[in-house]
């Protein structure tokens, strides 16, 4: 997709304050509003910027409403954006990280701080390759779920670049994101549902979950442009019913605390490949 930055008085914006849907996070907090106009679909970030997309076309235009430098619009692009017009175009979009194992693309799904980005960070310093942080793109097909990439920053917190030692402010794109958006798939091989448990008895528990809890759970992980219509509404629901039916679910249950992360990969490496103990 292109995208194309203009400053506030360049690109007509529609009137949003009392007609957009507010996008809300798991504290209730809104970080952006979705609107739609005929084809067209706006995402409008208070403070920043209204980003104007269709659901057949591959340009996306920026009106920019601040004196924000353009890198900071890019960014909120990369991480907000991009991922809600990938999903209007009929894929689907998982709050989640992600790595690629050898049969394919491994995703963490959890609401925030749930240790996604930590986890694929740390599986990525065993050896594995960054796919994904914070959103995974899909799509499903003859083949079962495909993952498809999206530009991503991995963006980790204080405590956790510092258990990697790595500057938290200095991470850069991985190399694959130059391609653009969907220039490379792979086999959604495994999805993983982090779970935080104080009161848990051991430092990390993994189960398979059946047909019915992992469509449930999944779907609280799918993320979606709002307002959306019924019929691209039927067609994510199939997608995700699709998605379980063919990818091993798994949730991940495991104590807080960085102390544990070493058995937590150890667990999930495990998952990858059987023969690893």
């Amino acid at each position: 997709m292109r995208l194309s930055i203009q400053r506030a008085g360049e690109t007509a914006i529609p009137p949003w304050e009392s007609l957009a849907e507010p996008w809300r996070d798991h504290e209730g907090m809104i970080y952006a509003y979705g609107q739609v106009h005929g084809n067209e679909h706006w995402m409008h970030l208070p403070g920043l910027a209204s980003f104007r997309f269709s659901s057949r076309g591959d340009d996306i235009a920026v009106a920019v409403t601040s004196a924000e430098p353009d890198e900071l619009v890019l960014e909120a692009y990369r991480r907000r954006v991009l991922p809600m017009a990938v999903q209007v175009r009929g894929r689907e979009v998982l709050h989640a990280s992600a790595i690629r194992g050898p049969a394919g693309v491994v995703s963490f799904c959890g609401i925030t701080q749930s240790g996604k980005s930590t986890i694929a960070f740390g599986l990525s310093q065993r050896g594995y390759s960054l796919w994904a942080d914070d959103m995974v793109a899909f799509e499903m097909s003859d083949r079962g779920a495909v993952g498809v990439s999206l530009p991503f920053r991995p963006r980790l917190r204080k405590s956790a670049a510092e258990l990697f030692a790595v500057d938290a402010t200095a991470q850069t794109f991985p190399r694959h994101d130059a391609t653009g958006p969907g220039a490379r798939k792979a086999p959604l091989a495994i999805v993983c549902i982090l779970r935080k448990e104080a009161a848990a008895a051991s430092p990390v528990a993994v189960r398979r979950l059946s047909s019915a809890d992992a469509f449930a759970t999944v779907l609280d992980h799918a993320c979606c442009f709002i307002p959306q219509a019924d019929e691209r509404k039927r067609l994510m629901v199939r997608h995700y019913l699709e998605l379980v039916a063919v990818t091993p679910i798994f949730e991940v249950c495991f104590q807080p605390g960085l102390a544990n992360l070493s058995v937590i990969l150890d667990e999930i490496e495990q998952l990858l490949d059987p023969t690893i103990k």
